[in-house]
């Protein structure tokens, strides 16, 4: 059975300054089978909405679990629901006899945001936490609670990687010690996590030229969230019906004001992360032409040093990437669309991960900040990965590749047909694409136009934002900056080896969405509720 703790705490300010609240879940008393299984957790909600959820692997008597932080309070009092459960799914042989459980709900204010740590990444079923081992060159267990900063520290650019392998170690590795090896033999798909963030806007109204505080140069100003915590100022309404060569979308705000990054919500999700490939998409038969070619049939693969898989429709990469969670599939990811979700990246991720890499998180240092290079070593993550970290978003192995070079990749990001409100646009590669209310999630929609027009951008997906001067070339680093026009109503992104200086991170383009021989795609996954 299931047996479940609640309780409720009220908070609201009386003075007319900024404050901020944080509660606090401290620890007085934990039983040891209680901080060593995934079964006990916990979730803080308001108003109907989770803020953060957690389990109680890893803590100690005396910790303090941050439940929500930075909440940005009101004269309005806002109540906070606070529940601790056994989860009925986590419970076989689990042994909680004479064991209990004490804490303390407390809260507190500042008038200052304090800085939180990075969202822990989120683990689900088939997804193992792994570290680089330079001396022995191969991939390892890693601690997954992250007890001695070994698996993730994003503040010297170690971004988490994980991994699912095949069934036939499977389990070894799973249950296995923490330094276990896993070969690349047995690895069928590699994932980086970009934990949940707010940037500080540097070009609101996507003016040309435009760099508020020099975020290119310098870096991009990013701070972490804590759980699902929305702690950004701005905010943003994005309107179809302007096609006159005004901005699409209007944000209310100021440059310098923090804005929450529109890729950490899913549809009416909020997450703490995004688990995104760490290399394009290949399939499970890399020696065909392109690397699987036209096809909804072929397996995905997401590792490194083979042929991508190009020459097909998006429609196609769509489907293949969602087939990922398909009754007994090979990767042990569950089929449960509302706890997990693979799907092909969308344009809005792809700037999550743009903006990233360019601050001092990836590649910015001491205030310099260095280009991606490409990758023109005609295979994922170039002709040997490991020494070609200059072409990851961090400057080492622990990064993501392939979004400078190689090849150009689809994102899930589509133009209107019809001016006026949004009428999904097929174009000639997505046919089989059903848009309604239930897959819009999957796809970043634009207004109509009739030229190329960077009008029609949003906030956050590192294009109109960051156009420095009109033209094919004018995005930061001198990248490709086309638009999407009436012909060609698909984006792609980071362009191809052999357009080099004009392919980059930034790199914009559109097409029809059809099979290409220069362009690929990627893999993402969410966590929906862990």
């Amino acid at each position: 059975s299931e047996s479940t703790l609640n309780t409720e705490i009220t908070l609201c300010k009386n003075a007319n300054i900024d404050i901020y609240g944080h509660i606090y879940l401290d620890l007085k008393a934990i039983g040891t089978n209680l901080s060593n299984e995934r079964a006990l957790k916990w979730v803080i909600t308001s108003n109907n909405k989770i803020l953060n959820s957690g389990n109680f692997i890893g803590v100690n008597i005396d910790d303090s679990i941050p439940l929500a932080l930075n909440i940005p309070l009101s004269t309005t009092e806002q109540k906070f629901q606070i529940y601790i459960w056994l989860d009925k799914n986590n419970i076989e042989n689990f042994n909680i006899s004479g064991e209990s459980l004490r804490t303390i709900v407390r809260a507190e204010a500042t008038q200052l945001p304090i800085n939180v740590e990075p969202n822990k990444p989120e683990l689900v079923d088939g997804l193992i936490p792994v570290k680089y081992d330079d001396t022995n060159e191969v991939w390892i267990k890693a601690d997954g609670s992250n007890t001695n900063h070994d698996w993730y520290n994003y503040n010297d650019k170690i971004w988490a990687n994980a991994v699912l392998v095949s069934s036939t170690n499977r389990d070894s590795y799973i249950n296995g010690s923490v330094g276990t090896a896993i070969p690349e033999s047995d690895i069928l798909a590699y994932y980086v996590w970009i934990p949940r963030y707010k940037y500080k806007v540097f070009n609101i109204n996507k003016a040309v030229g435009v760099d508020s505080y020099n975020a290119k140069e310098q870096g991009i100003d990013i701070l972490f969230e804590s759980g699902y915590s929305n702690t950004g100022s701005i905010s943003c309404n994005y309107d179809f019906s302007i096609v006159d060569g005004s901005l699409s979308e209007i944000c209310d705000g100021n440059n310098g004001d923090y804005y929450t990054h529109p890729a950490f919500k899913f549809g009416d999700d909020e997450l703490k992360g995004i688990w995104v490939g760490k290399f394009e998409l290949s399939s499970d038969d890399p020696s065909l032409s392109y690397g699987g070619g036209n096809s909804d049939s072929l397996s995905v693969r997401i590792i490194p040093s083979v042929k991508c898989w190009r020459y097909n429709t998006v429609t196609n990469y769509y489907k293949v990437i969602n087939d990922m969670q398909k009754d007994n599939n090979i990767y042990g990811l569950s089929k449960d669309k509302s706890v997990v979700d693979s799907h092909m990246i969308k344009n809005m991720e792809w700037g999550a991960v743009a903006y990233f890499t360019n601050s001092k998180y990836g590649r910015c240092t001491n205030s310099v900040c260095l280009e991606v290079q490409s990758n023109n070593g005609y295979k994922t993550g170039g002709a040997s990965y490991i020494n070609n970290v200059e072409q990851s978003t961090t400057g080492n192995i622990y990064g993501i590749y392939d979004m400078n070079g190689d090849y150009w990749e689809y994102v899930m990001g589509n133009m209107s047909s019809q001016a006026g409100r949004y009428e999904y646009y097929a174009s000639e590669g997505g046919s089989n694409y059903i848009y309604n209310s239930i897959t819009s999630k999957y796809v970043d929609t634009y207004s109509y136009s009739d030229k190329s027009n960077s009008n029609v951008s949003r906030l956050g997906d590192a294009t109109g934002e960051v156009l420095f001067e009109n033209g094919g070339y004018g995005l930061w680093y001198n990248d490709y900056s086309v638009f999407t026009n009436l012909t060609s109503s698909w984006i792609r992104r980071g362009a191809g080896h052999d357009e080099e200086p004009y392919n980059g991170i930034f790199a914009l383009s559109r097409d029809l969405g059809n099979p290409l021989d220069y362009s690929t795609t990627r893999a993402s996954l969410v966590v929906i509720f862990n």
